[in-house]
């Protein structure tokens, strides 16, 4: 009998463990009483409401996941945060910092019939691509303090000048997006990023796994790909955003038409932010609480 009571408390710590909040039904809820009926009004209730998400585990997990971010400080970096959660192409498309089905609430419109949605990631095919409504010279106050974050789940080469989030302006010669493979500037296959006019490399050739860009001041720029820094510079070249909307899985750029038909990254995608600058120690918790929300989709 001993036993038993021991491996039963042994679970219980175990599951108390596991999720930094408890459970889906105690998720500290801030309802609202409408004549008899609650409205959950918590970042959770409101995004699992408008993506029809009934899932009991996948309801943990993304509390789990709104708690630690808060807790580690890079929830209200983020104005927009994609964690294309619920398998359909209705569940993928909202914004889990706004949830209204609405281009200003940043929800993605997406476009091609080559668009696949599963449980583990939205998959563009051959040809599709996504607008977020997300226009960064006007949702980034600060120019020199922003962030793209792309988690992939494929090593797929892509159109020569792909993006997994982003945009360029030509007129300008602008650019805020993020490629974690393409075939530009040097044919190489590594990972790359520009903000404004200034453009990191990364160095391994593998378009899988985490990879974030950041500004955090008008002179330093950091890649990171999971938890390593590919490269920082505090020399960077201070610079205007793009007025334009950012597109998933391509990149707007105009001039070369819309969507850019060698911009297709062709990888699918597991998680998507889009913020002000991340700093060192952040980045690396931020990419813990990711790594552990998607391995756990």
């Amino acid at each position: 009998m001993r036993i038993l009571t021991l491996l039963v408390f042994a679970g219980f710590i175990l599951l108390s463990c596991k999720k930094e909040i408890g459970n889906s039904n105690t998720n500290n809820n801030n309802n609202v009483d409408t004549g008899g009926s609650k409205i959950d009004t918590t970042a959770l209730g409101k995004f699992v409401k408008a993506a029809g998400i009934t899932d009991q585990v996948l309801k943990v997990n993304l509390d789990s996941l709104i708690t630690r971010a808060k807790n580690h400080g890079w929830w209200d970096l983020c104005k927009a945060i994609y964690p294309f959660a619920g398998a359909t192409q209705t569940s993928c498309q909202y914004n889990l910092k706004d949830p209204r089905d609405l281009d200003e609430a940043f929800r993605i419109s997406f476009t091609g019939s080559t668009w696949t949605f599963t449980a583990s990631a939205v998959n563009p095919g051959d040809s599709g691509y996504g607008n977020t409504h997300f226009n960064p010279s006007i949702q980034i106050v600060d120019p020199n303090s922003c962030h793209l974050s792309a988690y992939s789940m494929d090593d797929n080469a892509g159109g020569n000048d792909n993006a997994d989030i982003g945009a360029y302006d030509y007129n300008t010669a602008t650019g805020f997006y993020l490629s974690t493979r393409t075939a530009w500037p040097d044919n190489s296959g590594r990972p790359l990023a520009q903000i404004s006019s200034y453009t990191m490399q990364g160095t391994q050739v593998n378009g899988a796994g985490y990879f974030l860009m950041t500004k955090t001041s008008a002179s330093n720029a950091t890649f990171y790909r999971n938890s390593s820094v590919m490269q920082a510079d505090s020399a960077a070249t201070p610079g205007s955003l793009p007025n334009l909307d950012l597109f998933l899985c391509n990149q707007n750029y105009p001039y070369g038409g819309a969507p850019y038909s060698i911009g297709f990254s062709q990888r699918g995608l597991s998680f998507v932010t889009i913020g002000s600058g991340i700093d060192n120690a952040t980045a690396i918790l931020m990419y813990a609480d990711i790594n552990d929300f998607v391995s756990e989709k």
